[in-house]
């Protein structure tokens, strides 16, 4: 079973679990933009399409750009026409941000809609992240320490690389989470995973340091080309970390 398809089951069986111990409740689940999810999409809309209970998700996002839904770069736009369009989920159970509106005023709105929902649990069952070349992630880019320390569970952000505005899963929302995962592909991830572990926990790499601050992360690392001696090695250095590789 590959890195994805682990992944997988691993949300399969979680969503089981907590229909199980709570009967009345659904499974909150925050998925990233990017290209981290996609090979993820074909699974869940092709193998496991009938496998996996969409009835019984409500479906958040960990960051997205602030863009319509309408242009490319929407990552609710991607998820519509890989995932949604071809899976039986209720449109009532997607929670879009709304890229379009002022990105300040959205922020606050989409992290009371979160906390609604959260109720009496301490954050979202599952939350799936990728890890930027630069170490980034859920749009906390280098450098924007604030969005690992504010109270607020959503933030207006900003791509230093282009000036795109973007609004961002915090620190706190992120380590809320009930199951933390990473997925990340291809071997040009070594490169920043090996920075990573070798500043394990540094702020200037928010990839790093919320793992480091969470209480059980995982990495599912796919089509890795990277020796596993080498992936080992990387690993050994970010102690309370799991992987999952190929």
């Amino acid at each position: 079973m590959n890195p994805s398809e682990k992944l997988t089951s691993l949300l399969i069986q979680a969503i089981k679990k907590k229909i199980a111990t709570k009967p009345n409740s659904r499974f909150l689940l925050a998925i990233s933009g990017g290209t981290s999810p996609l090979s993820l999409f074909r699974l869940w809309t092709g193998k496991y399409r009938n496998k996996i209970d969409w009835n019984n998700i409500e479906l958040f996002w960990v960051d997205e750009r602030c863009v319509p839904p309408e242009d490319s770069e929407s990552n609710f736009g991607t998820a519509r026409k890989m995932l949604l369009e071809n899976v039986p989920m209720p449109e009532t159970h997607v929670h879009r941000i709304k890229g379009e509106d002022e990105p300040f005023a959205e922020a606050g709105r989409y992290g009371k809609l979160v906390c609604d929902f959260w109720k009496d649990s301490a954050g979202f069952d599952m939350v799936i992240l990728g890890i930027g070349s630069d170490g980034h992630t859920s749009s906390i880019f280098p450098g924007q320490k604030h969005l690992l320390n504010t109270d607020r569970i959503y933030e207006e952000s900003v791509n230093p690389y282009s000036g795109q505005k973007r609004i961002a899963l915090t620190a706190k929302g992120i380590l809320n989470s009930a199951n933390l995962y990473f997925f990340i592909s291809g071997p040009e991830k070594e490169k920043i995973m090996s920075v990573i572990s070798d500043n394990y926990g540094n702020p200037m790499y928010p990839a790093g340091y919320i793992m480091k601050e969470a209480s059980n992360p995982m990495i599912f690392w796919e089509n890795t080309g990277v020796e596993p001696f080498i992936i080992h090695g990387i690993i050994n250095k970010m102690h309370n970390v799991q992987i999952v590789s190929s």
